[in-house]
C-alpha cells in the first residue's frame, strides 16, 4: 500500500515544486503490431499524466517510427533500446528504462532447430522486422528476410517461408494465441535481454529532468515488474478471446495500477 501511496504522491510534488510546468499535448512515434510496446504505452502515459500533460500515441511501421520522431515531426518516441541514441542524436534517452524485451526465436513445432547464438542464425533463414533495431543489428544480413509487420512475419513463418521468426518474445506469444496456432512455440532460450528506454526529441529536454525522476521513483517502489506483467496477462487474454488491445481508451488496462 505503501509503495502505490507515494508514487501517486509524486503528481502532486511535480505540480507545485516544478514551476515551469504547464498541461501540454504530446505526440509520440510508436513500431504499430506489437504488443511489448503496450507496457510502455501505459507506463508513459501515467507518468506524463502525473507531471500535468496529455500524450497521442502515434502508431506507425517500425521505421517510419523512428524517422518521424527524431526528425521532430513527433515529440519522440515510446520505447527503444539503448543504442538507438548512438544513432539517432537528436532523440534523448530517458533514464532508468521502463521495460524490457526478450529478443527470442520462434520456430515451427518439431522442428529441429536449435540455437542459442546470433551466430547459430547464419544456417537459417530468419525473419524479422523493418525497423525493429534489436533485431536488424544482430541478425547476420545474408541470413534476414525483412516483413513489415509481425502479422506478415508471423504467415511466413506458418507457411515454411522462413525456418525462424525473430520477435520480442511476449509479441510472439501474442501473435500465436491471436491466431490461434499452436505449431509456432518459442525457443527454450532467448538469444538477449533488451531494456528499453522512453525516447524524447531533443525540443522537449525540459521534460527530461521530470520524467527522469519520476521513472527512478518507479523503479526504486519496484513497480515496473508487477505492472508489466499485468498488462502482458491483459493483452494475452484478449488475444484468446479474439480480441486486440484497447489502443483507442487504454481502459482494459486501468486496473493494472489497483493495489
Amino acid at each position: 500500500m505503501k509503495k502505490w501511496i507515494v508514487i501517486f504522491g509524486i503528481s502532486a510534488f511535480f505540480m507545485f515544486a516544478t514551476g515551469t510546468l504547464r498541461a501540454d499535448s504530446y505526440s509520440f512515434a510508436v513500431a504499430e503490431n506489437t504488443i511489448d510496446t503496450i507496457v510502455s504505452e501505459v507506463i508513459i502515459k501515467k507518468a506524463y499524466k502525473m507531471l500535468g500533460h496529455k500524450i497521442n500515441i502515434v502508431r506507425l511501421p517500425p521505421k517510419r517510427a523512428l524517422k518521424e520522431a527524431s526528425s521532430g515531426t513527433l515529440d519522440g518516441d515510446v520505447q527503444r533500446i539503448y543504442s538507438v541514441a548512438h544513432t539517432y542524436p537528436t532523440l534523448i534517452r530517458i533514464e532508468p528504462s521502463i521495460n524490457y524485451i526478450l529478443g527470442t526465436g520462434f520456430v515451427l513445432k518439431n522442428t529441429d532447430i536449435n540455437v542459442s547464438s546470433w551466430d547459430d542464425l547464419k544456417n537459417y533463414r530468419v525473419g524479422i522486422i523493418l525497423g525493429i533495431r534489436f533485431a536488424e543489428t544482430n541478425v547476420p544480413q545474408e541470413n534476414a528476410f525483412l516483413y513489415y509487420s509481425y502479422k506478415k512475419l508471423t504467415e511466413a513463418l506458418k507457411e515454411g517461408k522462413i525456418d525462424i521468426g525473430i520477435y520480442p518474445q511476449s509479441n510472439g506469444i501474442y501473435q500465436t494465441l491471436l491466431l490461434k496456432d499452436k505449431n509456432i512455440i518459442p525457443l527454450a532460450n532467448p538469444l538477449a535481454k533488451f531494456e528499453l528506454y522512453h525516447y524524447i526529441h531533443k525540443k522537449n529536454m525540459h521534460l527530461a529532468t521530470d520524467l527522469g525522476a519520476i521513472f527512478k521513483q518507479f523503479e526504486k517502489n519496484k513497480i515496473l515488474p508487477k505492472i508489466r506483467q499485468r498488462i502482458l496477462d491483459i493483452s494475452f487474454e484478449r488475444a484468446k478471446a479474439g480480441l486486440t488491445p484497447c489502443f483507442e481508451d487504454y481502459a482494459c488496462y486501468q486496473s493494472v495500477w489497483d493495489n
